[in-house]
């Protein structure tokens, strides 16, 4: 695919099959994270941590249900039935706070591959509160007391196959 019409078909996916994505595609979607470009120095403080053992999922899913912004009252699936969960997280952060760019830098590559590869993907923020709060699923990521999760990823096959999108403009002041 060009990398203009990469653009056109880069959405947020919140409908995904229960099939997992193969280990060809979670390992090219890796490789793009691994080429994000971070601020000097922060390479060895990021981690990536990646979940798509079922049970592990359907407990993050129970952590991080949201209500719908849309539907008050309702409530969702923040994972939106996604098979396989990326978090980013750090080490430490610092007092800007340039990780969290960091984050979405490796996120935005790690999305562009996806879309690349006919894979749905979405950016996962507002729910970590909660994850990042439950010390017993942190034990099972693995994440020590060091490591902060910053961001996640998820992706998946999509319910309905990607195709390109007229956005409407983000207004630009030139100066």
């Amino acid at each position: 695919m060009e990398l203009e019409e990469l653009f056109s078909y880069r959405r947020s996916t919140r409908k995904y099959e229960k099939q997992q994505i193969t280990e060809e595609q979670l390992q090219q979607i890796l490789e793009a994270a691994q080429n994000a470009p971070l601020a000097v120095g922060n390479r060895p403080k990021a981690r990536l941590t990646v979940v798509q053992d079922v049970e592990l999922l359907n407990e993050i899913r129970e952590c991080c249900q949201t209500e719908s912004r849309k539907h008050p009252g309702m409530i969702l699936d923040s994972l939106y039935g996604a098979p396989t969960l990326i978090l980013v997280s750090e080490s430490t952060l610092s007092e800007d706070r340039i990780e969290l760019c960091d984050a979405a830098c490796i996120i935005e590559n790690m999305m562009i591959e996806a879309t690349n590869l006919g894979l749905g993907c979405c950016y996962i923020w507002g729910c970590l509160p909660k994850l990042r709060a439950n010390s017993e699923l942190l034990k099972k990521l693995d994440l020590g007391k060091e490591q902060v999760i910053l961001s996640g990823f998820i992706c998946g096959i999509p319910v309905k196959p990607l195709y390109a999108k007229k956005r409407e403009p983000i207004s630009v002041t030139r100066l």
